[in-house]
């Protein structure tokens, strides 16, 4: 009997025979061929270019130099964010909803202007109202809503040693330890020349809390500079570029140098765990949850990446933004990975947490960050038990004993005048 086979069956049977080799086999190997499914993405700013927070003594530009005073958000800074909106838009195009979901979308901020602003301008670059949501023609803007709550309140997002007195005490500890003033040595004869420019005496430059005045120096001349100001002649490149040294030393007092383990537990650890808990109920069957923002500022990022352990370089720059991406692999099983975008121009950068891979499995970033975990912040501050309560009660049994000797006082008289009439009527 002749062969019935021609190549073109031949070819069609080893197509077959493969593909049952792939359903087959990759199974067995504990591999997919899927690719790993983006669940859930947690994102933290800095806000964009403002104007200085304050200014040195001697400083010719007062806070009537800025248009709209110190600390506020530019329009440089306003443009910053409203790109890195539209490159959200394209880094999350077919993840995101087109149209803005309020049920896939939470934005929280600091109680800040310029935070706030940012926050806005971000989600007016994200979400574009298209279709139904365009509600005038003439303006490509649609609000949607940013959260937030006092900074007294904020231990999140806000850094004050104000709000925290073990934190306090650790960043004091800092200021006198040996590292710190290792660190600054080198520089005391460089800030010595900075009295007759900047009006700082020498103890504040060169005090225990002379790293406030070398941000300040720093800070404003940078915002001078980008806005055009010219600058005093002091103000050179090289002075520039060791009042940036020194801010970043400064910011480290805060985060590093000293105890950080603590210091990371009070400040960014609190973040960590607000993120953790943002991914576990992300996660959830019935979340909808997409997308998390968080708009504050340089000292933020800086907590969050000291409690981490992790680099970032200098001073995260305006709009730098930190990504955290939680992929799903397979149905049991997601992983976390980090991004950090200090450049415009180019793609964010991966980082990896130490300990773990770029593409780490959420069991095992959990793990790895649970040492900076604090259960009870205000414990851990050093505040003593909340004893609100027992005023209320105190208050209340206060209320409640004027309330029964006025109703006895009212009982009495009432009693009295009874008496005293009836008295008077027996009498005539």
């Amino acid at each position: 009997m002749p062969s019935t086979f021609t190549a073109a069956s031949c070819s069609k049977y080893f197509l077959i025979s493969c593909l049952v080799f792939l359903n087959v086999c990759f199974p067995l190997l504990g591999q997919s061929p899927d690719k790993k499914n983006l669940k859930l993405v947690v994102l933290l700013f800095r806000h964009g270019d403002r104007s200085p927070t304050e200014t040195y003594p001697k400083d010719m530009y007062k806070e009537d130099s800025w248009p709209d005073g110190f600390g506020q958000l530019t329009q440089i800074g306003m443009n910053q964010h409203y790109e890195l909106g539209k490159y959200l838009r394209k880094r999350y195009s077919g993840f995101l909803n087109e149209t803005y979901n309020r049920q896939e979308v939470f934005v929280r901020s600091t109680d800040v202007d310029r935070t706030l602003m940012s926050a806005q301008a971000n989600l007016a670059g994200l979400f574009p109202p298209t279709g139904g949501q365009v509600w005038d023609p003439s303006i490509k803007w649609q609000p949607i809503p940013v959260h937030t709550i006092p900074l007294s309140n904020d231990n999140m997002l806000y850094m004050s040693t104000e709000g925290c007195p073990r934190y306090a005490q650790l960043v004091k500890e800092t200021y006198s330890s040996e590292i710190f003033n290792e660190l600054k040595k080198p520089y005391v004869d460089f800030l010595k020349t900075l009295q007759n420019g900047t009006g700082y005496s020498s103890d504040e430059l060169i005090g225990l809390k002379g790293h406030y005045s070398w941000w300040t120096i720093y800070d404003a001349l940078l915002c001078e500079k980008i806005h055009k100001y010219p600058l005093p002649d002091w103000a050179t490149d090289t002075v520039m570029e060791k009042l940036l040294y020194l801010s970043e030393i400064a910011m480290d007092t805060y985060f590093g140098i000293y105890n950080q383990q603590e210091k990371s537990k009070l400040a960014g650890g609190v973040l960590v765990k607000a993120i953790i808990e943002n991914i576990t109920q992300a996660l959830t069957p019935l979340s909808k949850q997409k997308l998390i923002m968080y708009s504050a500022h340089d000292t933020t990022i800086g907590a969050l990446h000291s409690a981490l352990n992790i680099s970032s370089g200098r001073f995260p720059p305006y709009a730098s933004c930190h990504f955290f991406e939680i992929y799903q692999v397979d149905n049991k099983s997601y992983t976390v990975e980090m991004y950090f975008r200090n450049d415009s121009s180019v793609e964010p950068y991966p980082i990896t947490l130490k300990g773990c891979s770029q593409s780490c499995p959420l069991e095992k970033f959990i793990e790895l960050t649970s040492s900076v975990i604090v259960q009870d912040w205000r414990k851990e501050c050093g505040f003593k038990a909340d004893d609100s309560s027992g005023k209320i009660s105190g208050l209340t049994i206060a209320v409640v004993l004027l309330s029964i000797i006025l109703f006895c006082l009212v009982t009495m008289l009432i009693f009295c005048r009874k008496r005293l009439l009836g008295g008077s009527y027996d009498a005539v």
